[in-house]
């Protein structure tokens, strides 16, 4: 959480973006040798392996928030889990993914670990999407309603963030 801002559900989107462009690069490079693609596997998955490690980091304050909220815990641990594989994956297919395209040779490898980094951040996208949309980890406290709070206001018990009443003199 940052200065209150729940970031996670911002940041996990560039992981899970990054490394599908980065496999379907990584595929249009194998396949055809494109000489001005060859960098963008490499690149993308840098950028996507930075951001996993932001989104895992931004997920354990998340976790803390899930939990008071009744989230079940094994569902969440199921969503750390393959977060975990997937930044391991990322960061492997990354290292490959730089050595085989400097050299342009075995780059059938790396190609199956961005695309399977990739189908692993998908797969934890929709577990994330799950404890949020059934499990309600992105449950919000809404705000009192006006006419609730000028009744709290004439009744003498003023929500939190209304005006005092005045006293009449």
């Amino acid at each position: 959480m940052l200065g209150g801002l729940e970031i996670h559900p911002a940041i996990v989107h560039f992981p899970i973006a990054l490394t599908a462009v980065a496999a379907l690069s990584a595929i249009v490079y194998m396949l055809f040798r494109v000489e001005w693609i060859r960098w963008f596997a490499p690149v993308l998955l840098s950028l996507a392996l930075l951001g996993a490690v932001a989104a895992y980091f931004s997920g354990e304050s998340a976790k803390d928030r899930a939990e008071k909220l009744g989230v079940p815990e094994a569902a969440i641990e199921k969503h750390e889990e393959t977060g975990i594989w997937g930044l391991g994956t990322t960061g492997l297919a990354c290292l490959l993914t730089w050595a085989t395209h400097t050299r342009r040779r075995a780059v059938f490898l790396s190609t199956v670990l961005a695309v399977t980094a990739s189908g692993i951040f998908l797969w934890n996208g929709h577990l994330g999407g799950q404890l949020v949309f059934i499990h309600g980890a992105g449950k919000v406290s809404a705000p009192a309603p006006a006419a609730a709070t000028r009744a709290a206001a004439h009744s003498g018990t003023a929500h939190p963030r209304a005006p005092h009443p005045r006293k009449k003199r």
